[in-house]
């Protein structure tokens, strides 16, 4: 049932706001970046994405050079096996590329600067049945 925004002023206790007016998420930059080259991977693999893939932004570095913005990444997309990492890389390296080139264009658009990409693929073996492993990439709260 839905209700309205009176009924719900009822319930929650008044309190202070929990994020200053500016802010606009709790989420890293990483996290964003991550997210966008996870969008370019679906955009470029579609069915043939195995679900089981994981980025993970290794290096995020930002300077000035000439009155301009430059970022410079490293990702790495985590594969559960050998085959999938075929699959992500493709033939001579192919499909990675696109990625790789789909994902600099929305990360330059969100972050409104330059930015160099560099993508990796890698097998972390059964990452997803390792609760330590599910912990680090963010699925599992850490006690």
């Amino acid at each position: 049932a839905t209700i309205t925004d009176e009924e719900a002023r009822a319930i929650v206790p008044p309190g202070p706001p929990l994020y200053d007016e500016d802010t606009l998420t709790d989420r890293t930059e990483r996290f964003f970046a991550s997210e966008m080259i996870r969008a370019a991977l679906f955009e470029k693999l579609g069915k043939e994405l195995p679900y089981c893939c994981e980025v993970r932004v290794t290096e995020f570095k930002e300077r000035e050079e000439k009155g301009k913005g430059i970022i410079r990444m490293m990702a790495t997309v985590l594969v559960e096996r050998d085959s999938q990492k075929g699959i992500v890389i493709g033939k001579r390296g192919a499909k990675i590329k696109e990625v790789g080139i789909a994902a600099r264009e929305k990360l330059e658009e969100f972050f409104l600067a330059k930015v160099f990409l560099d993508l990796n693929v890698k097998v972390d073996k059964d990452w997803r049945k390792n609760e330590s492993k599910l912990k680090e990439y963010g699925y599992m709260k850490k006690k």
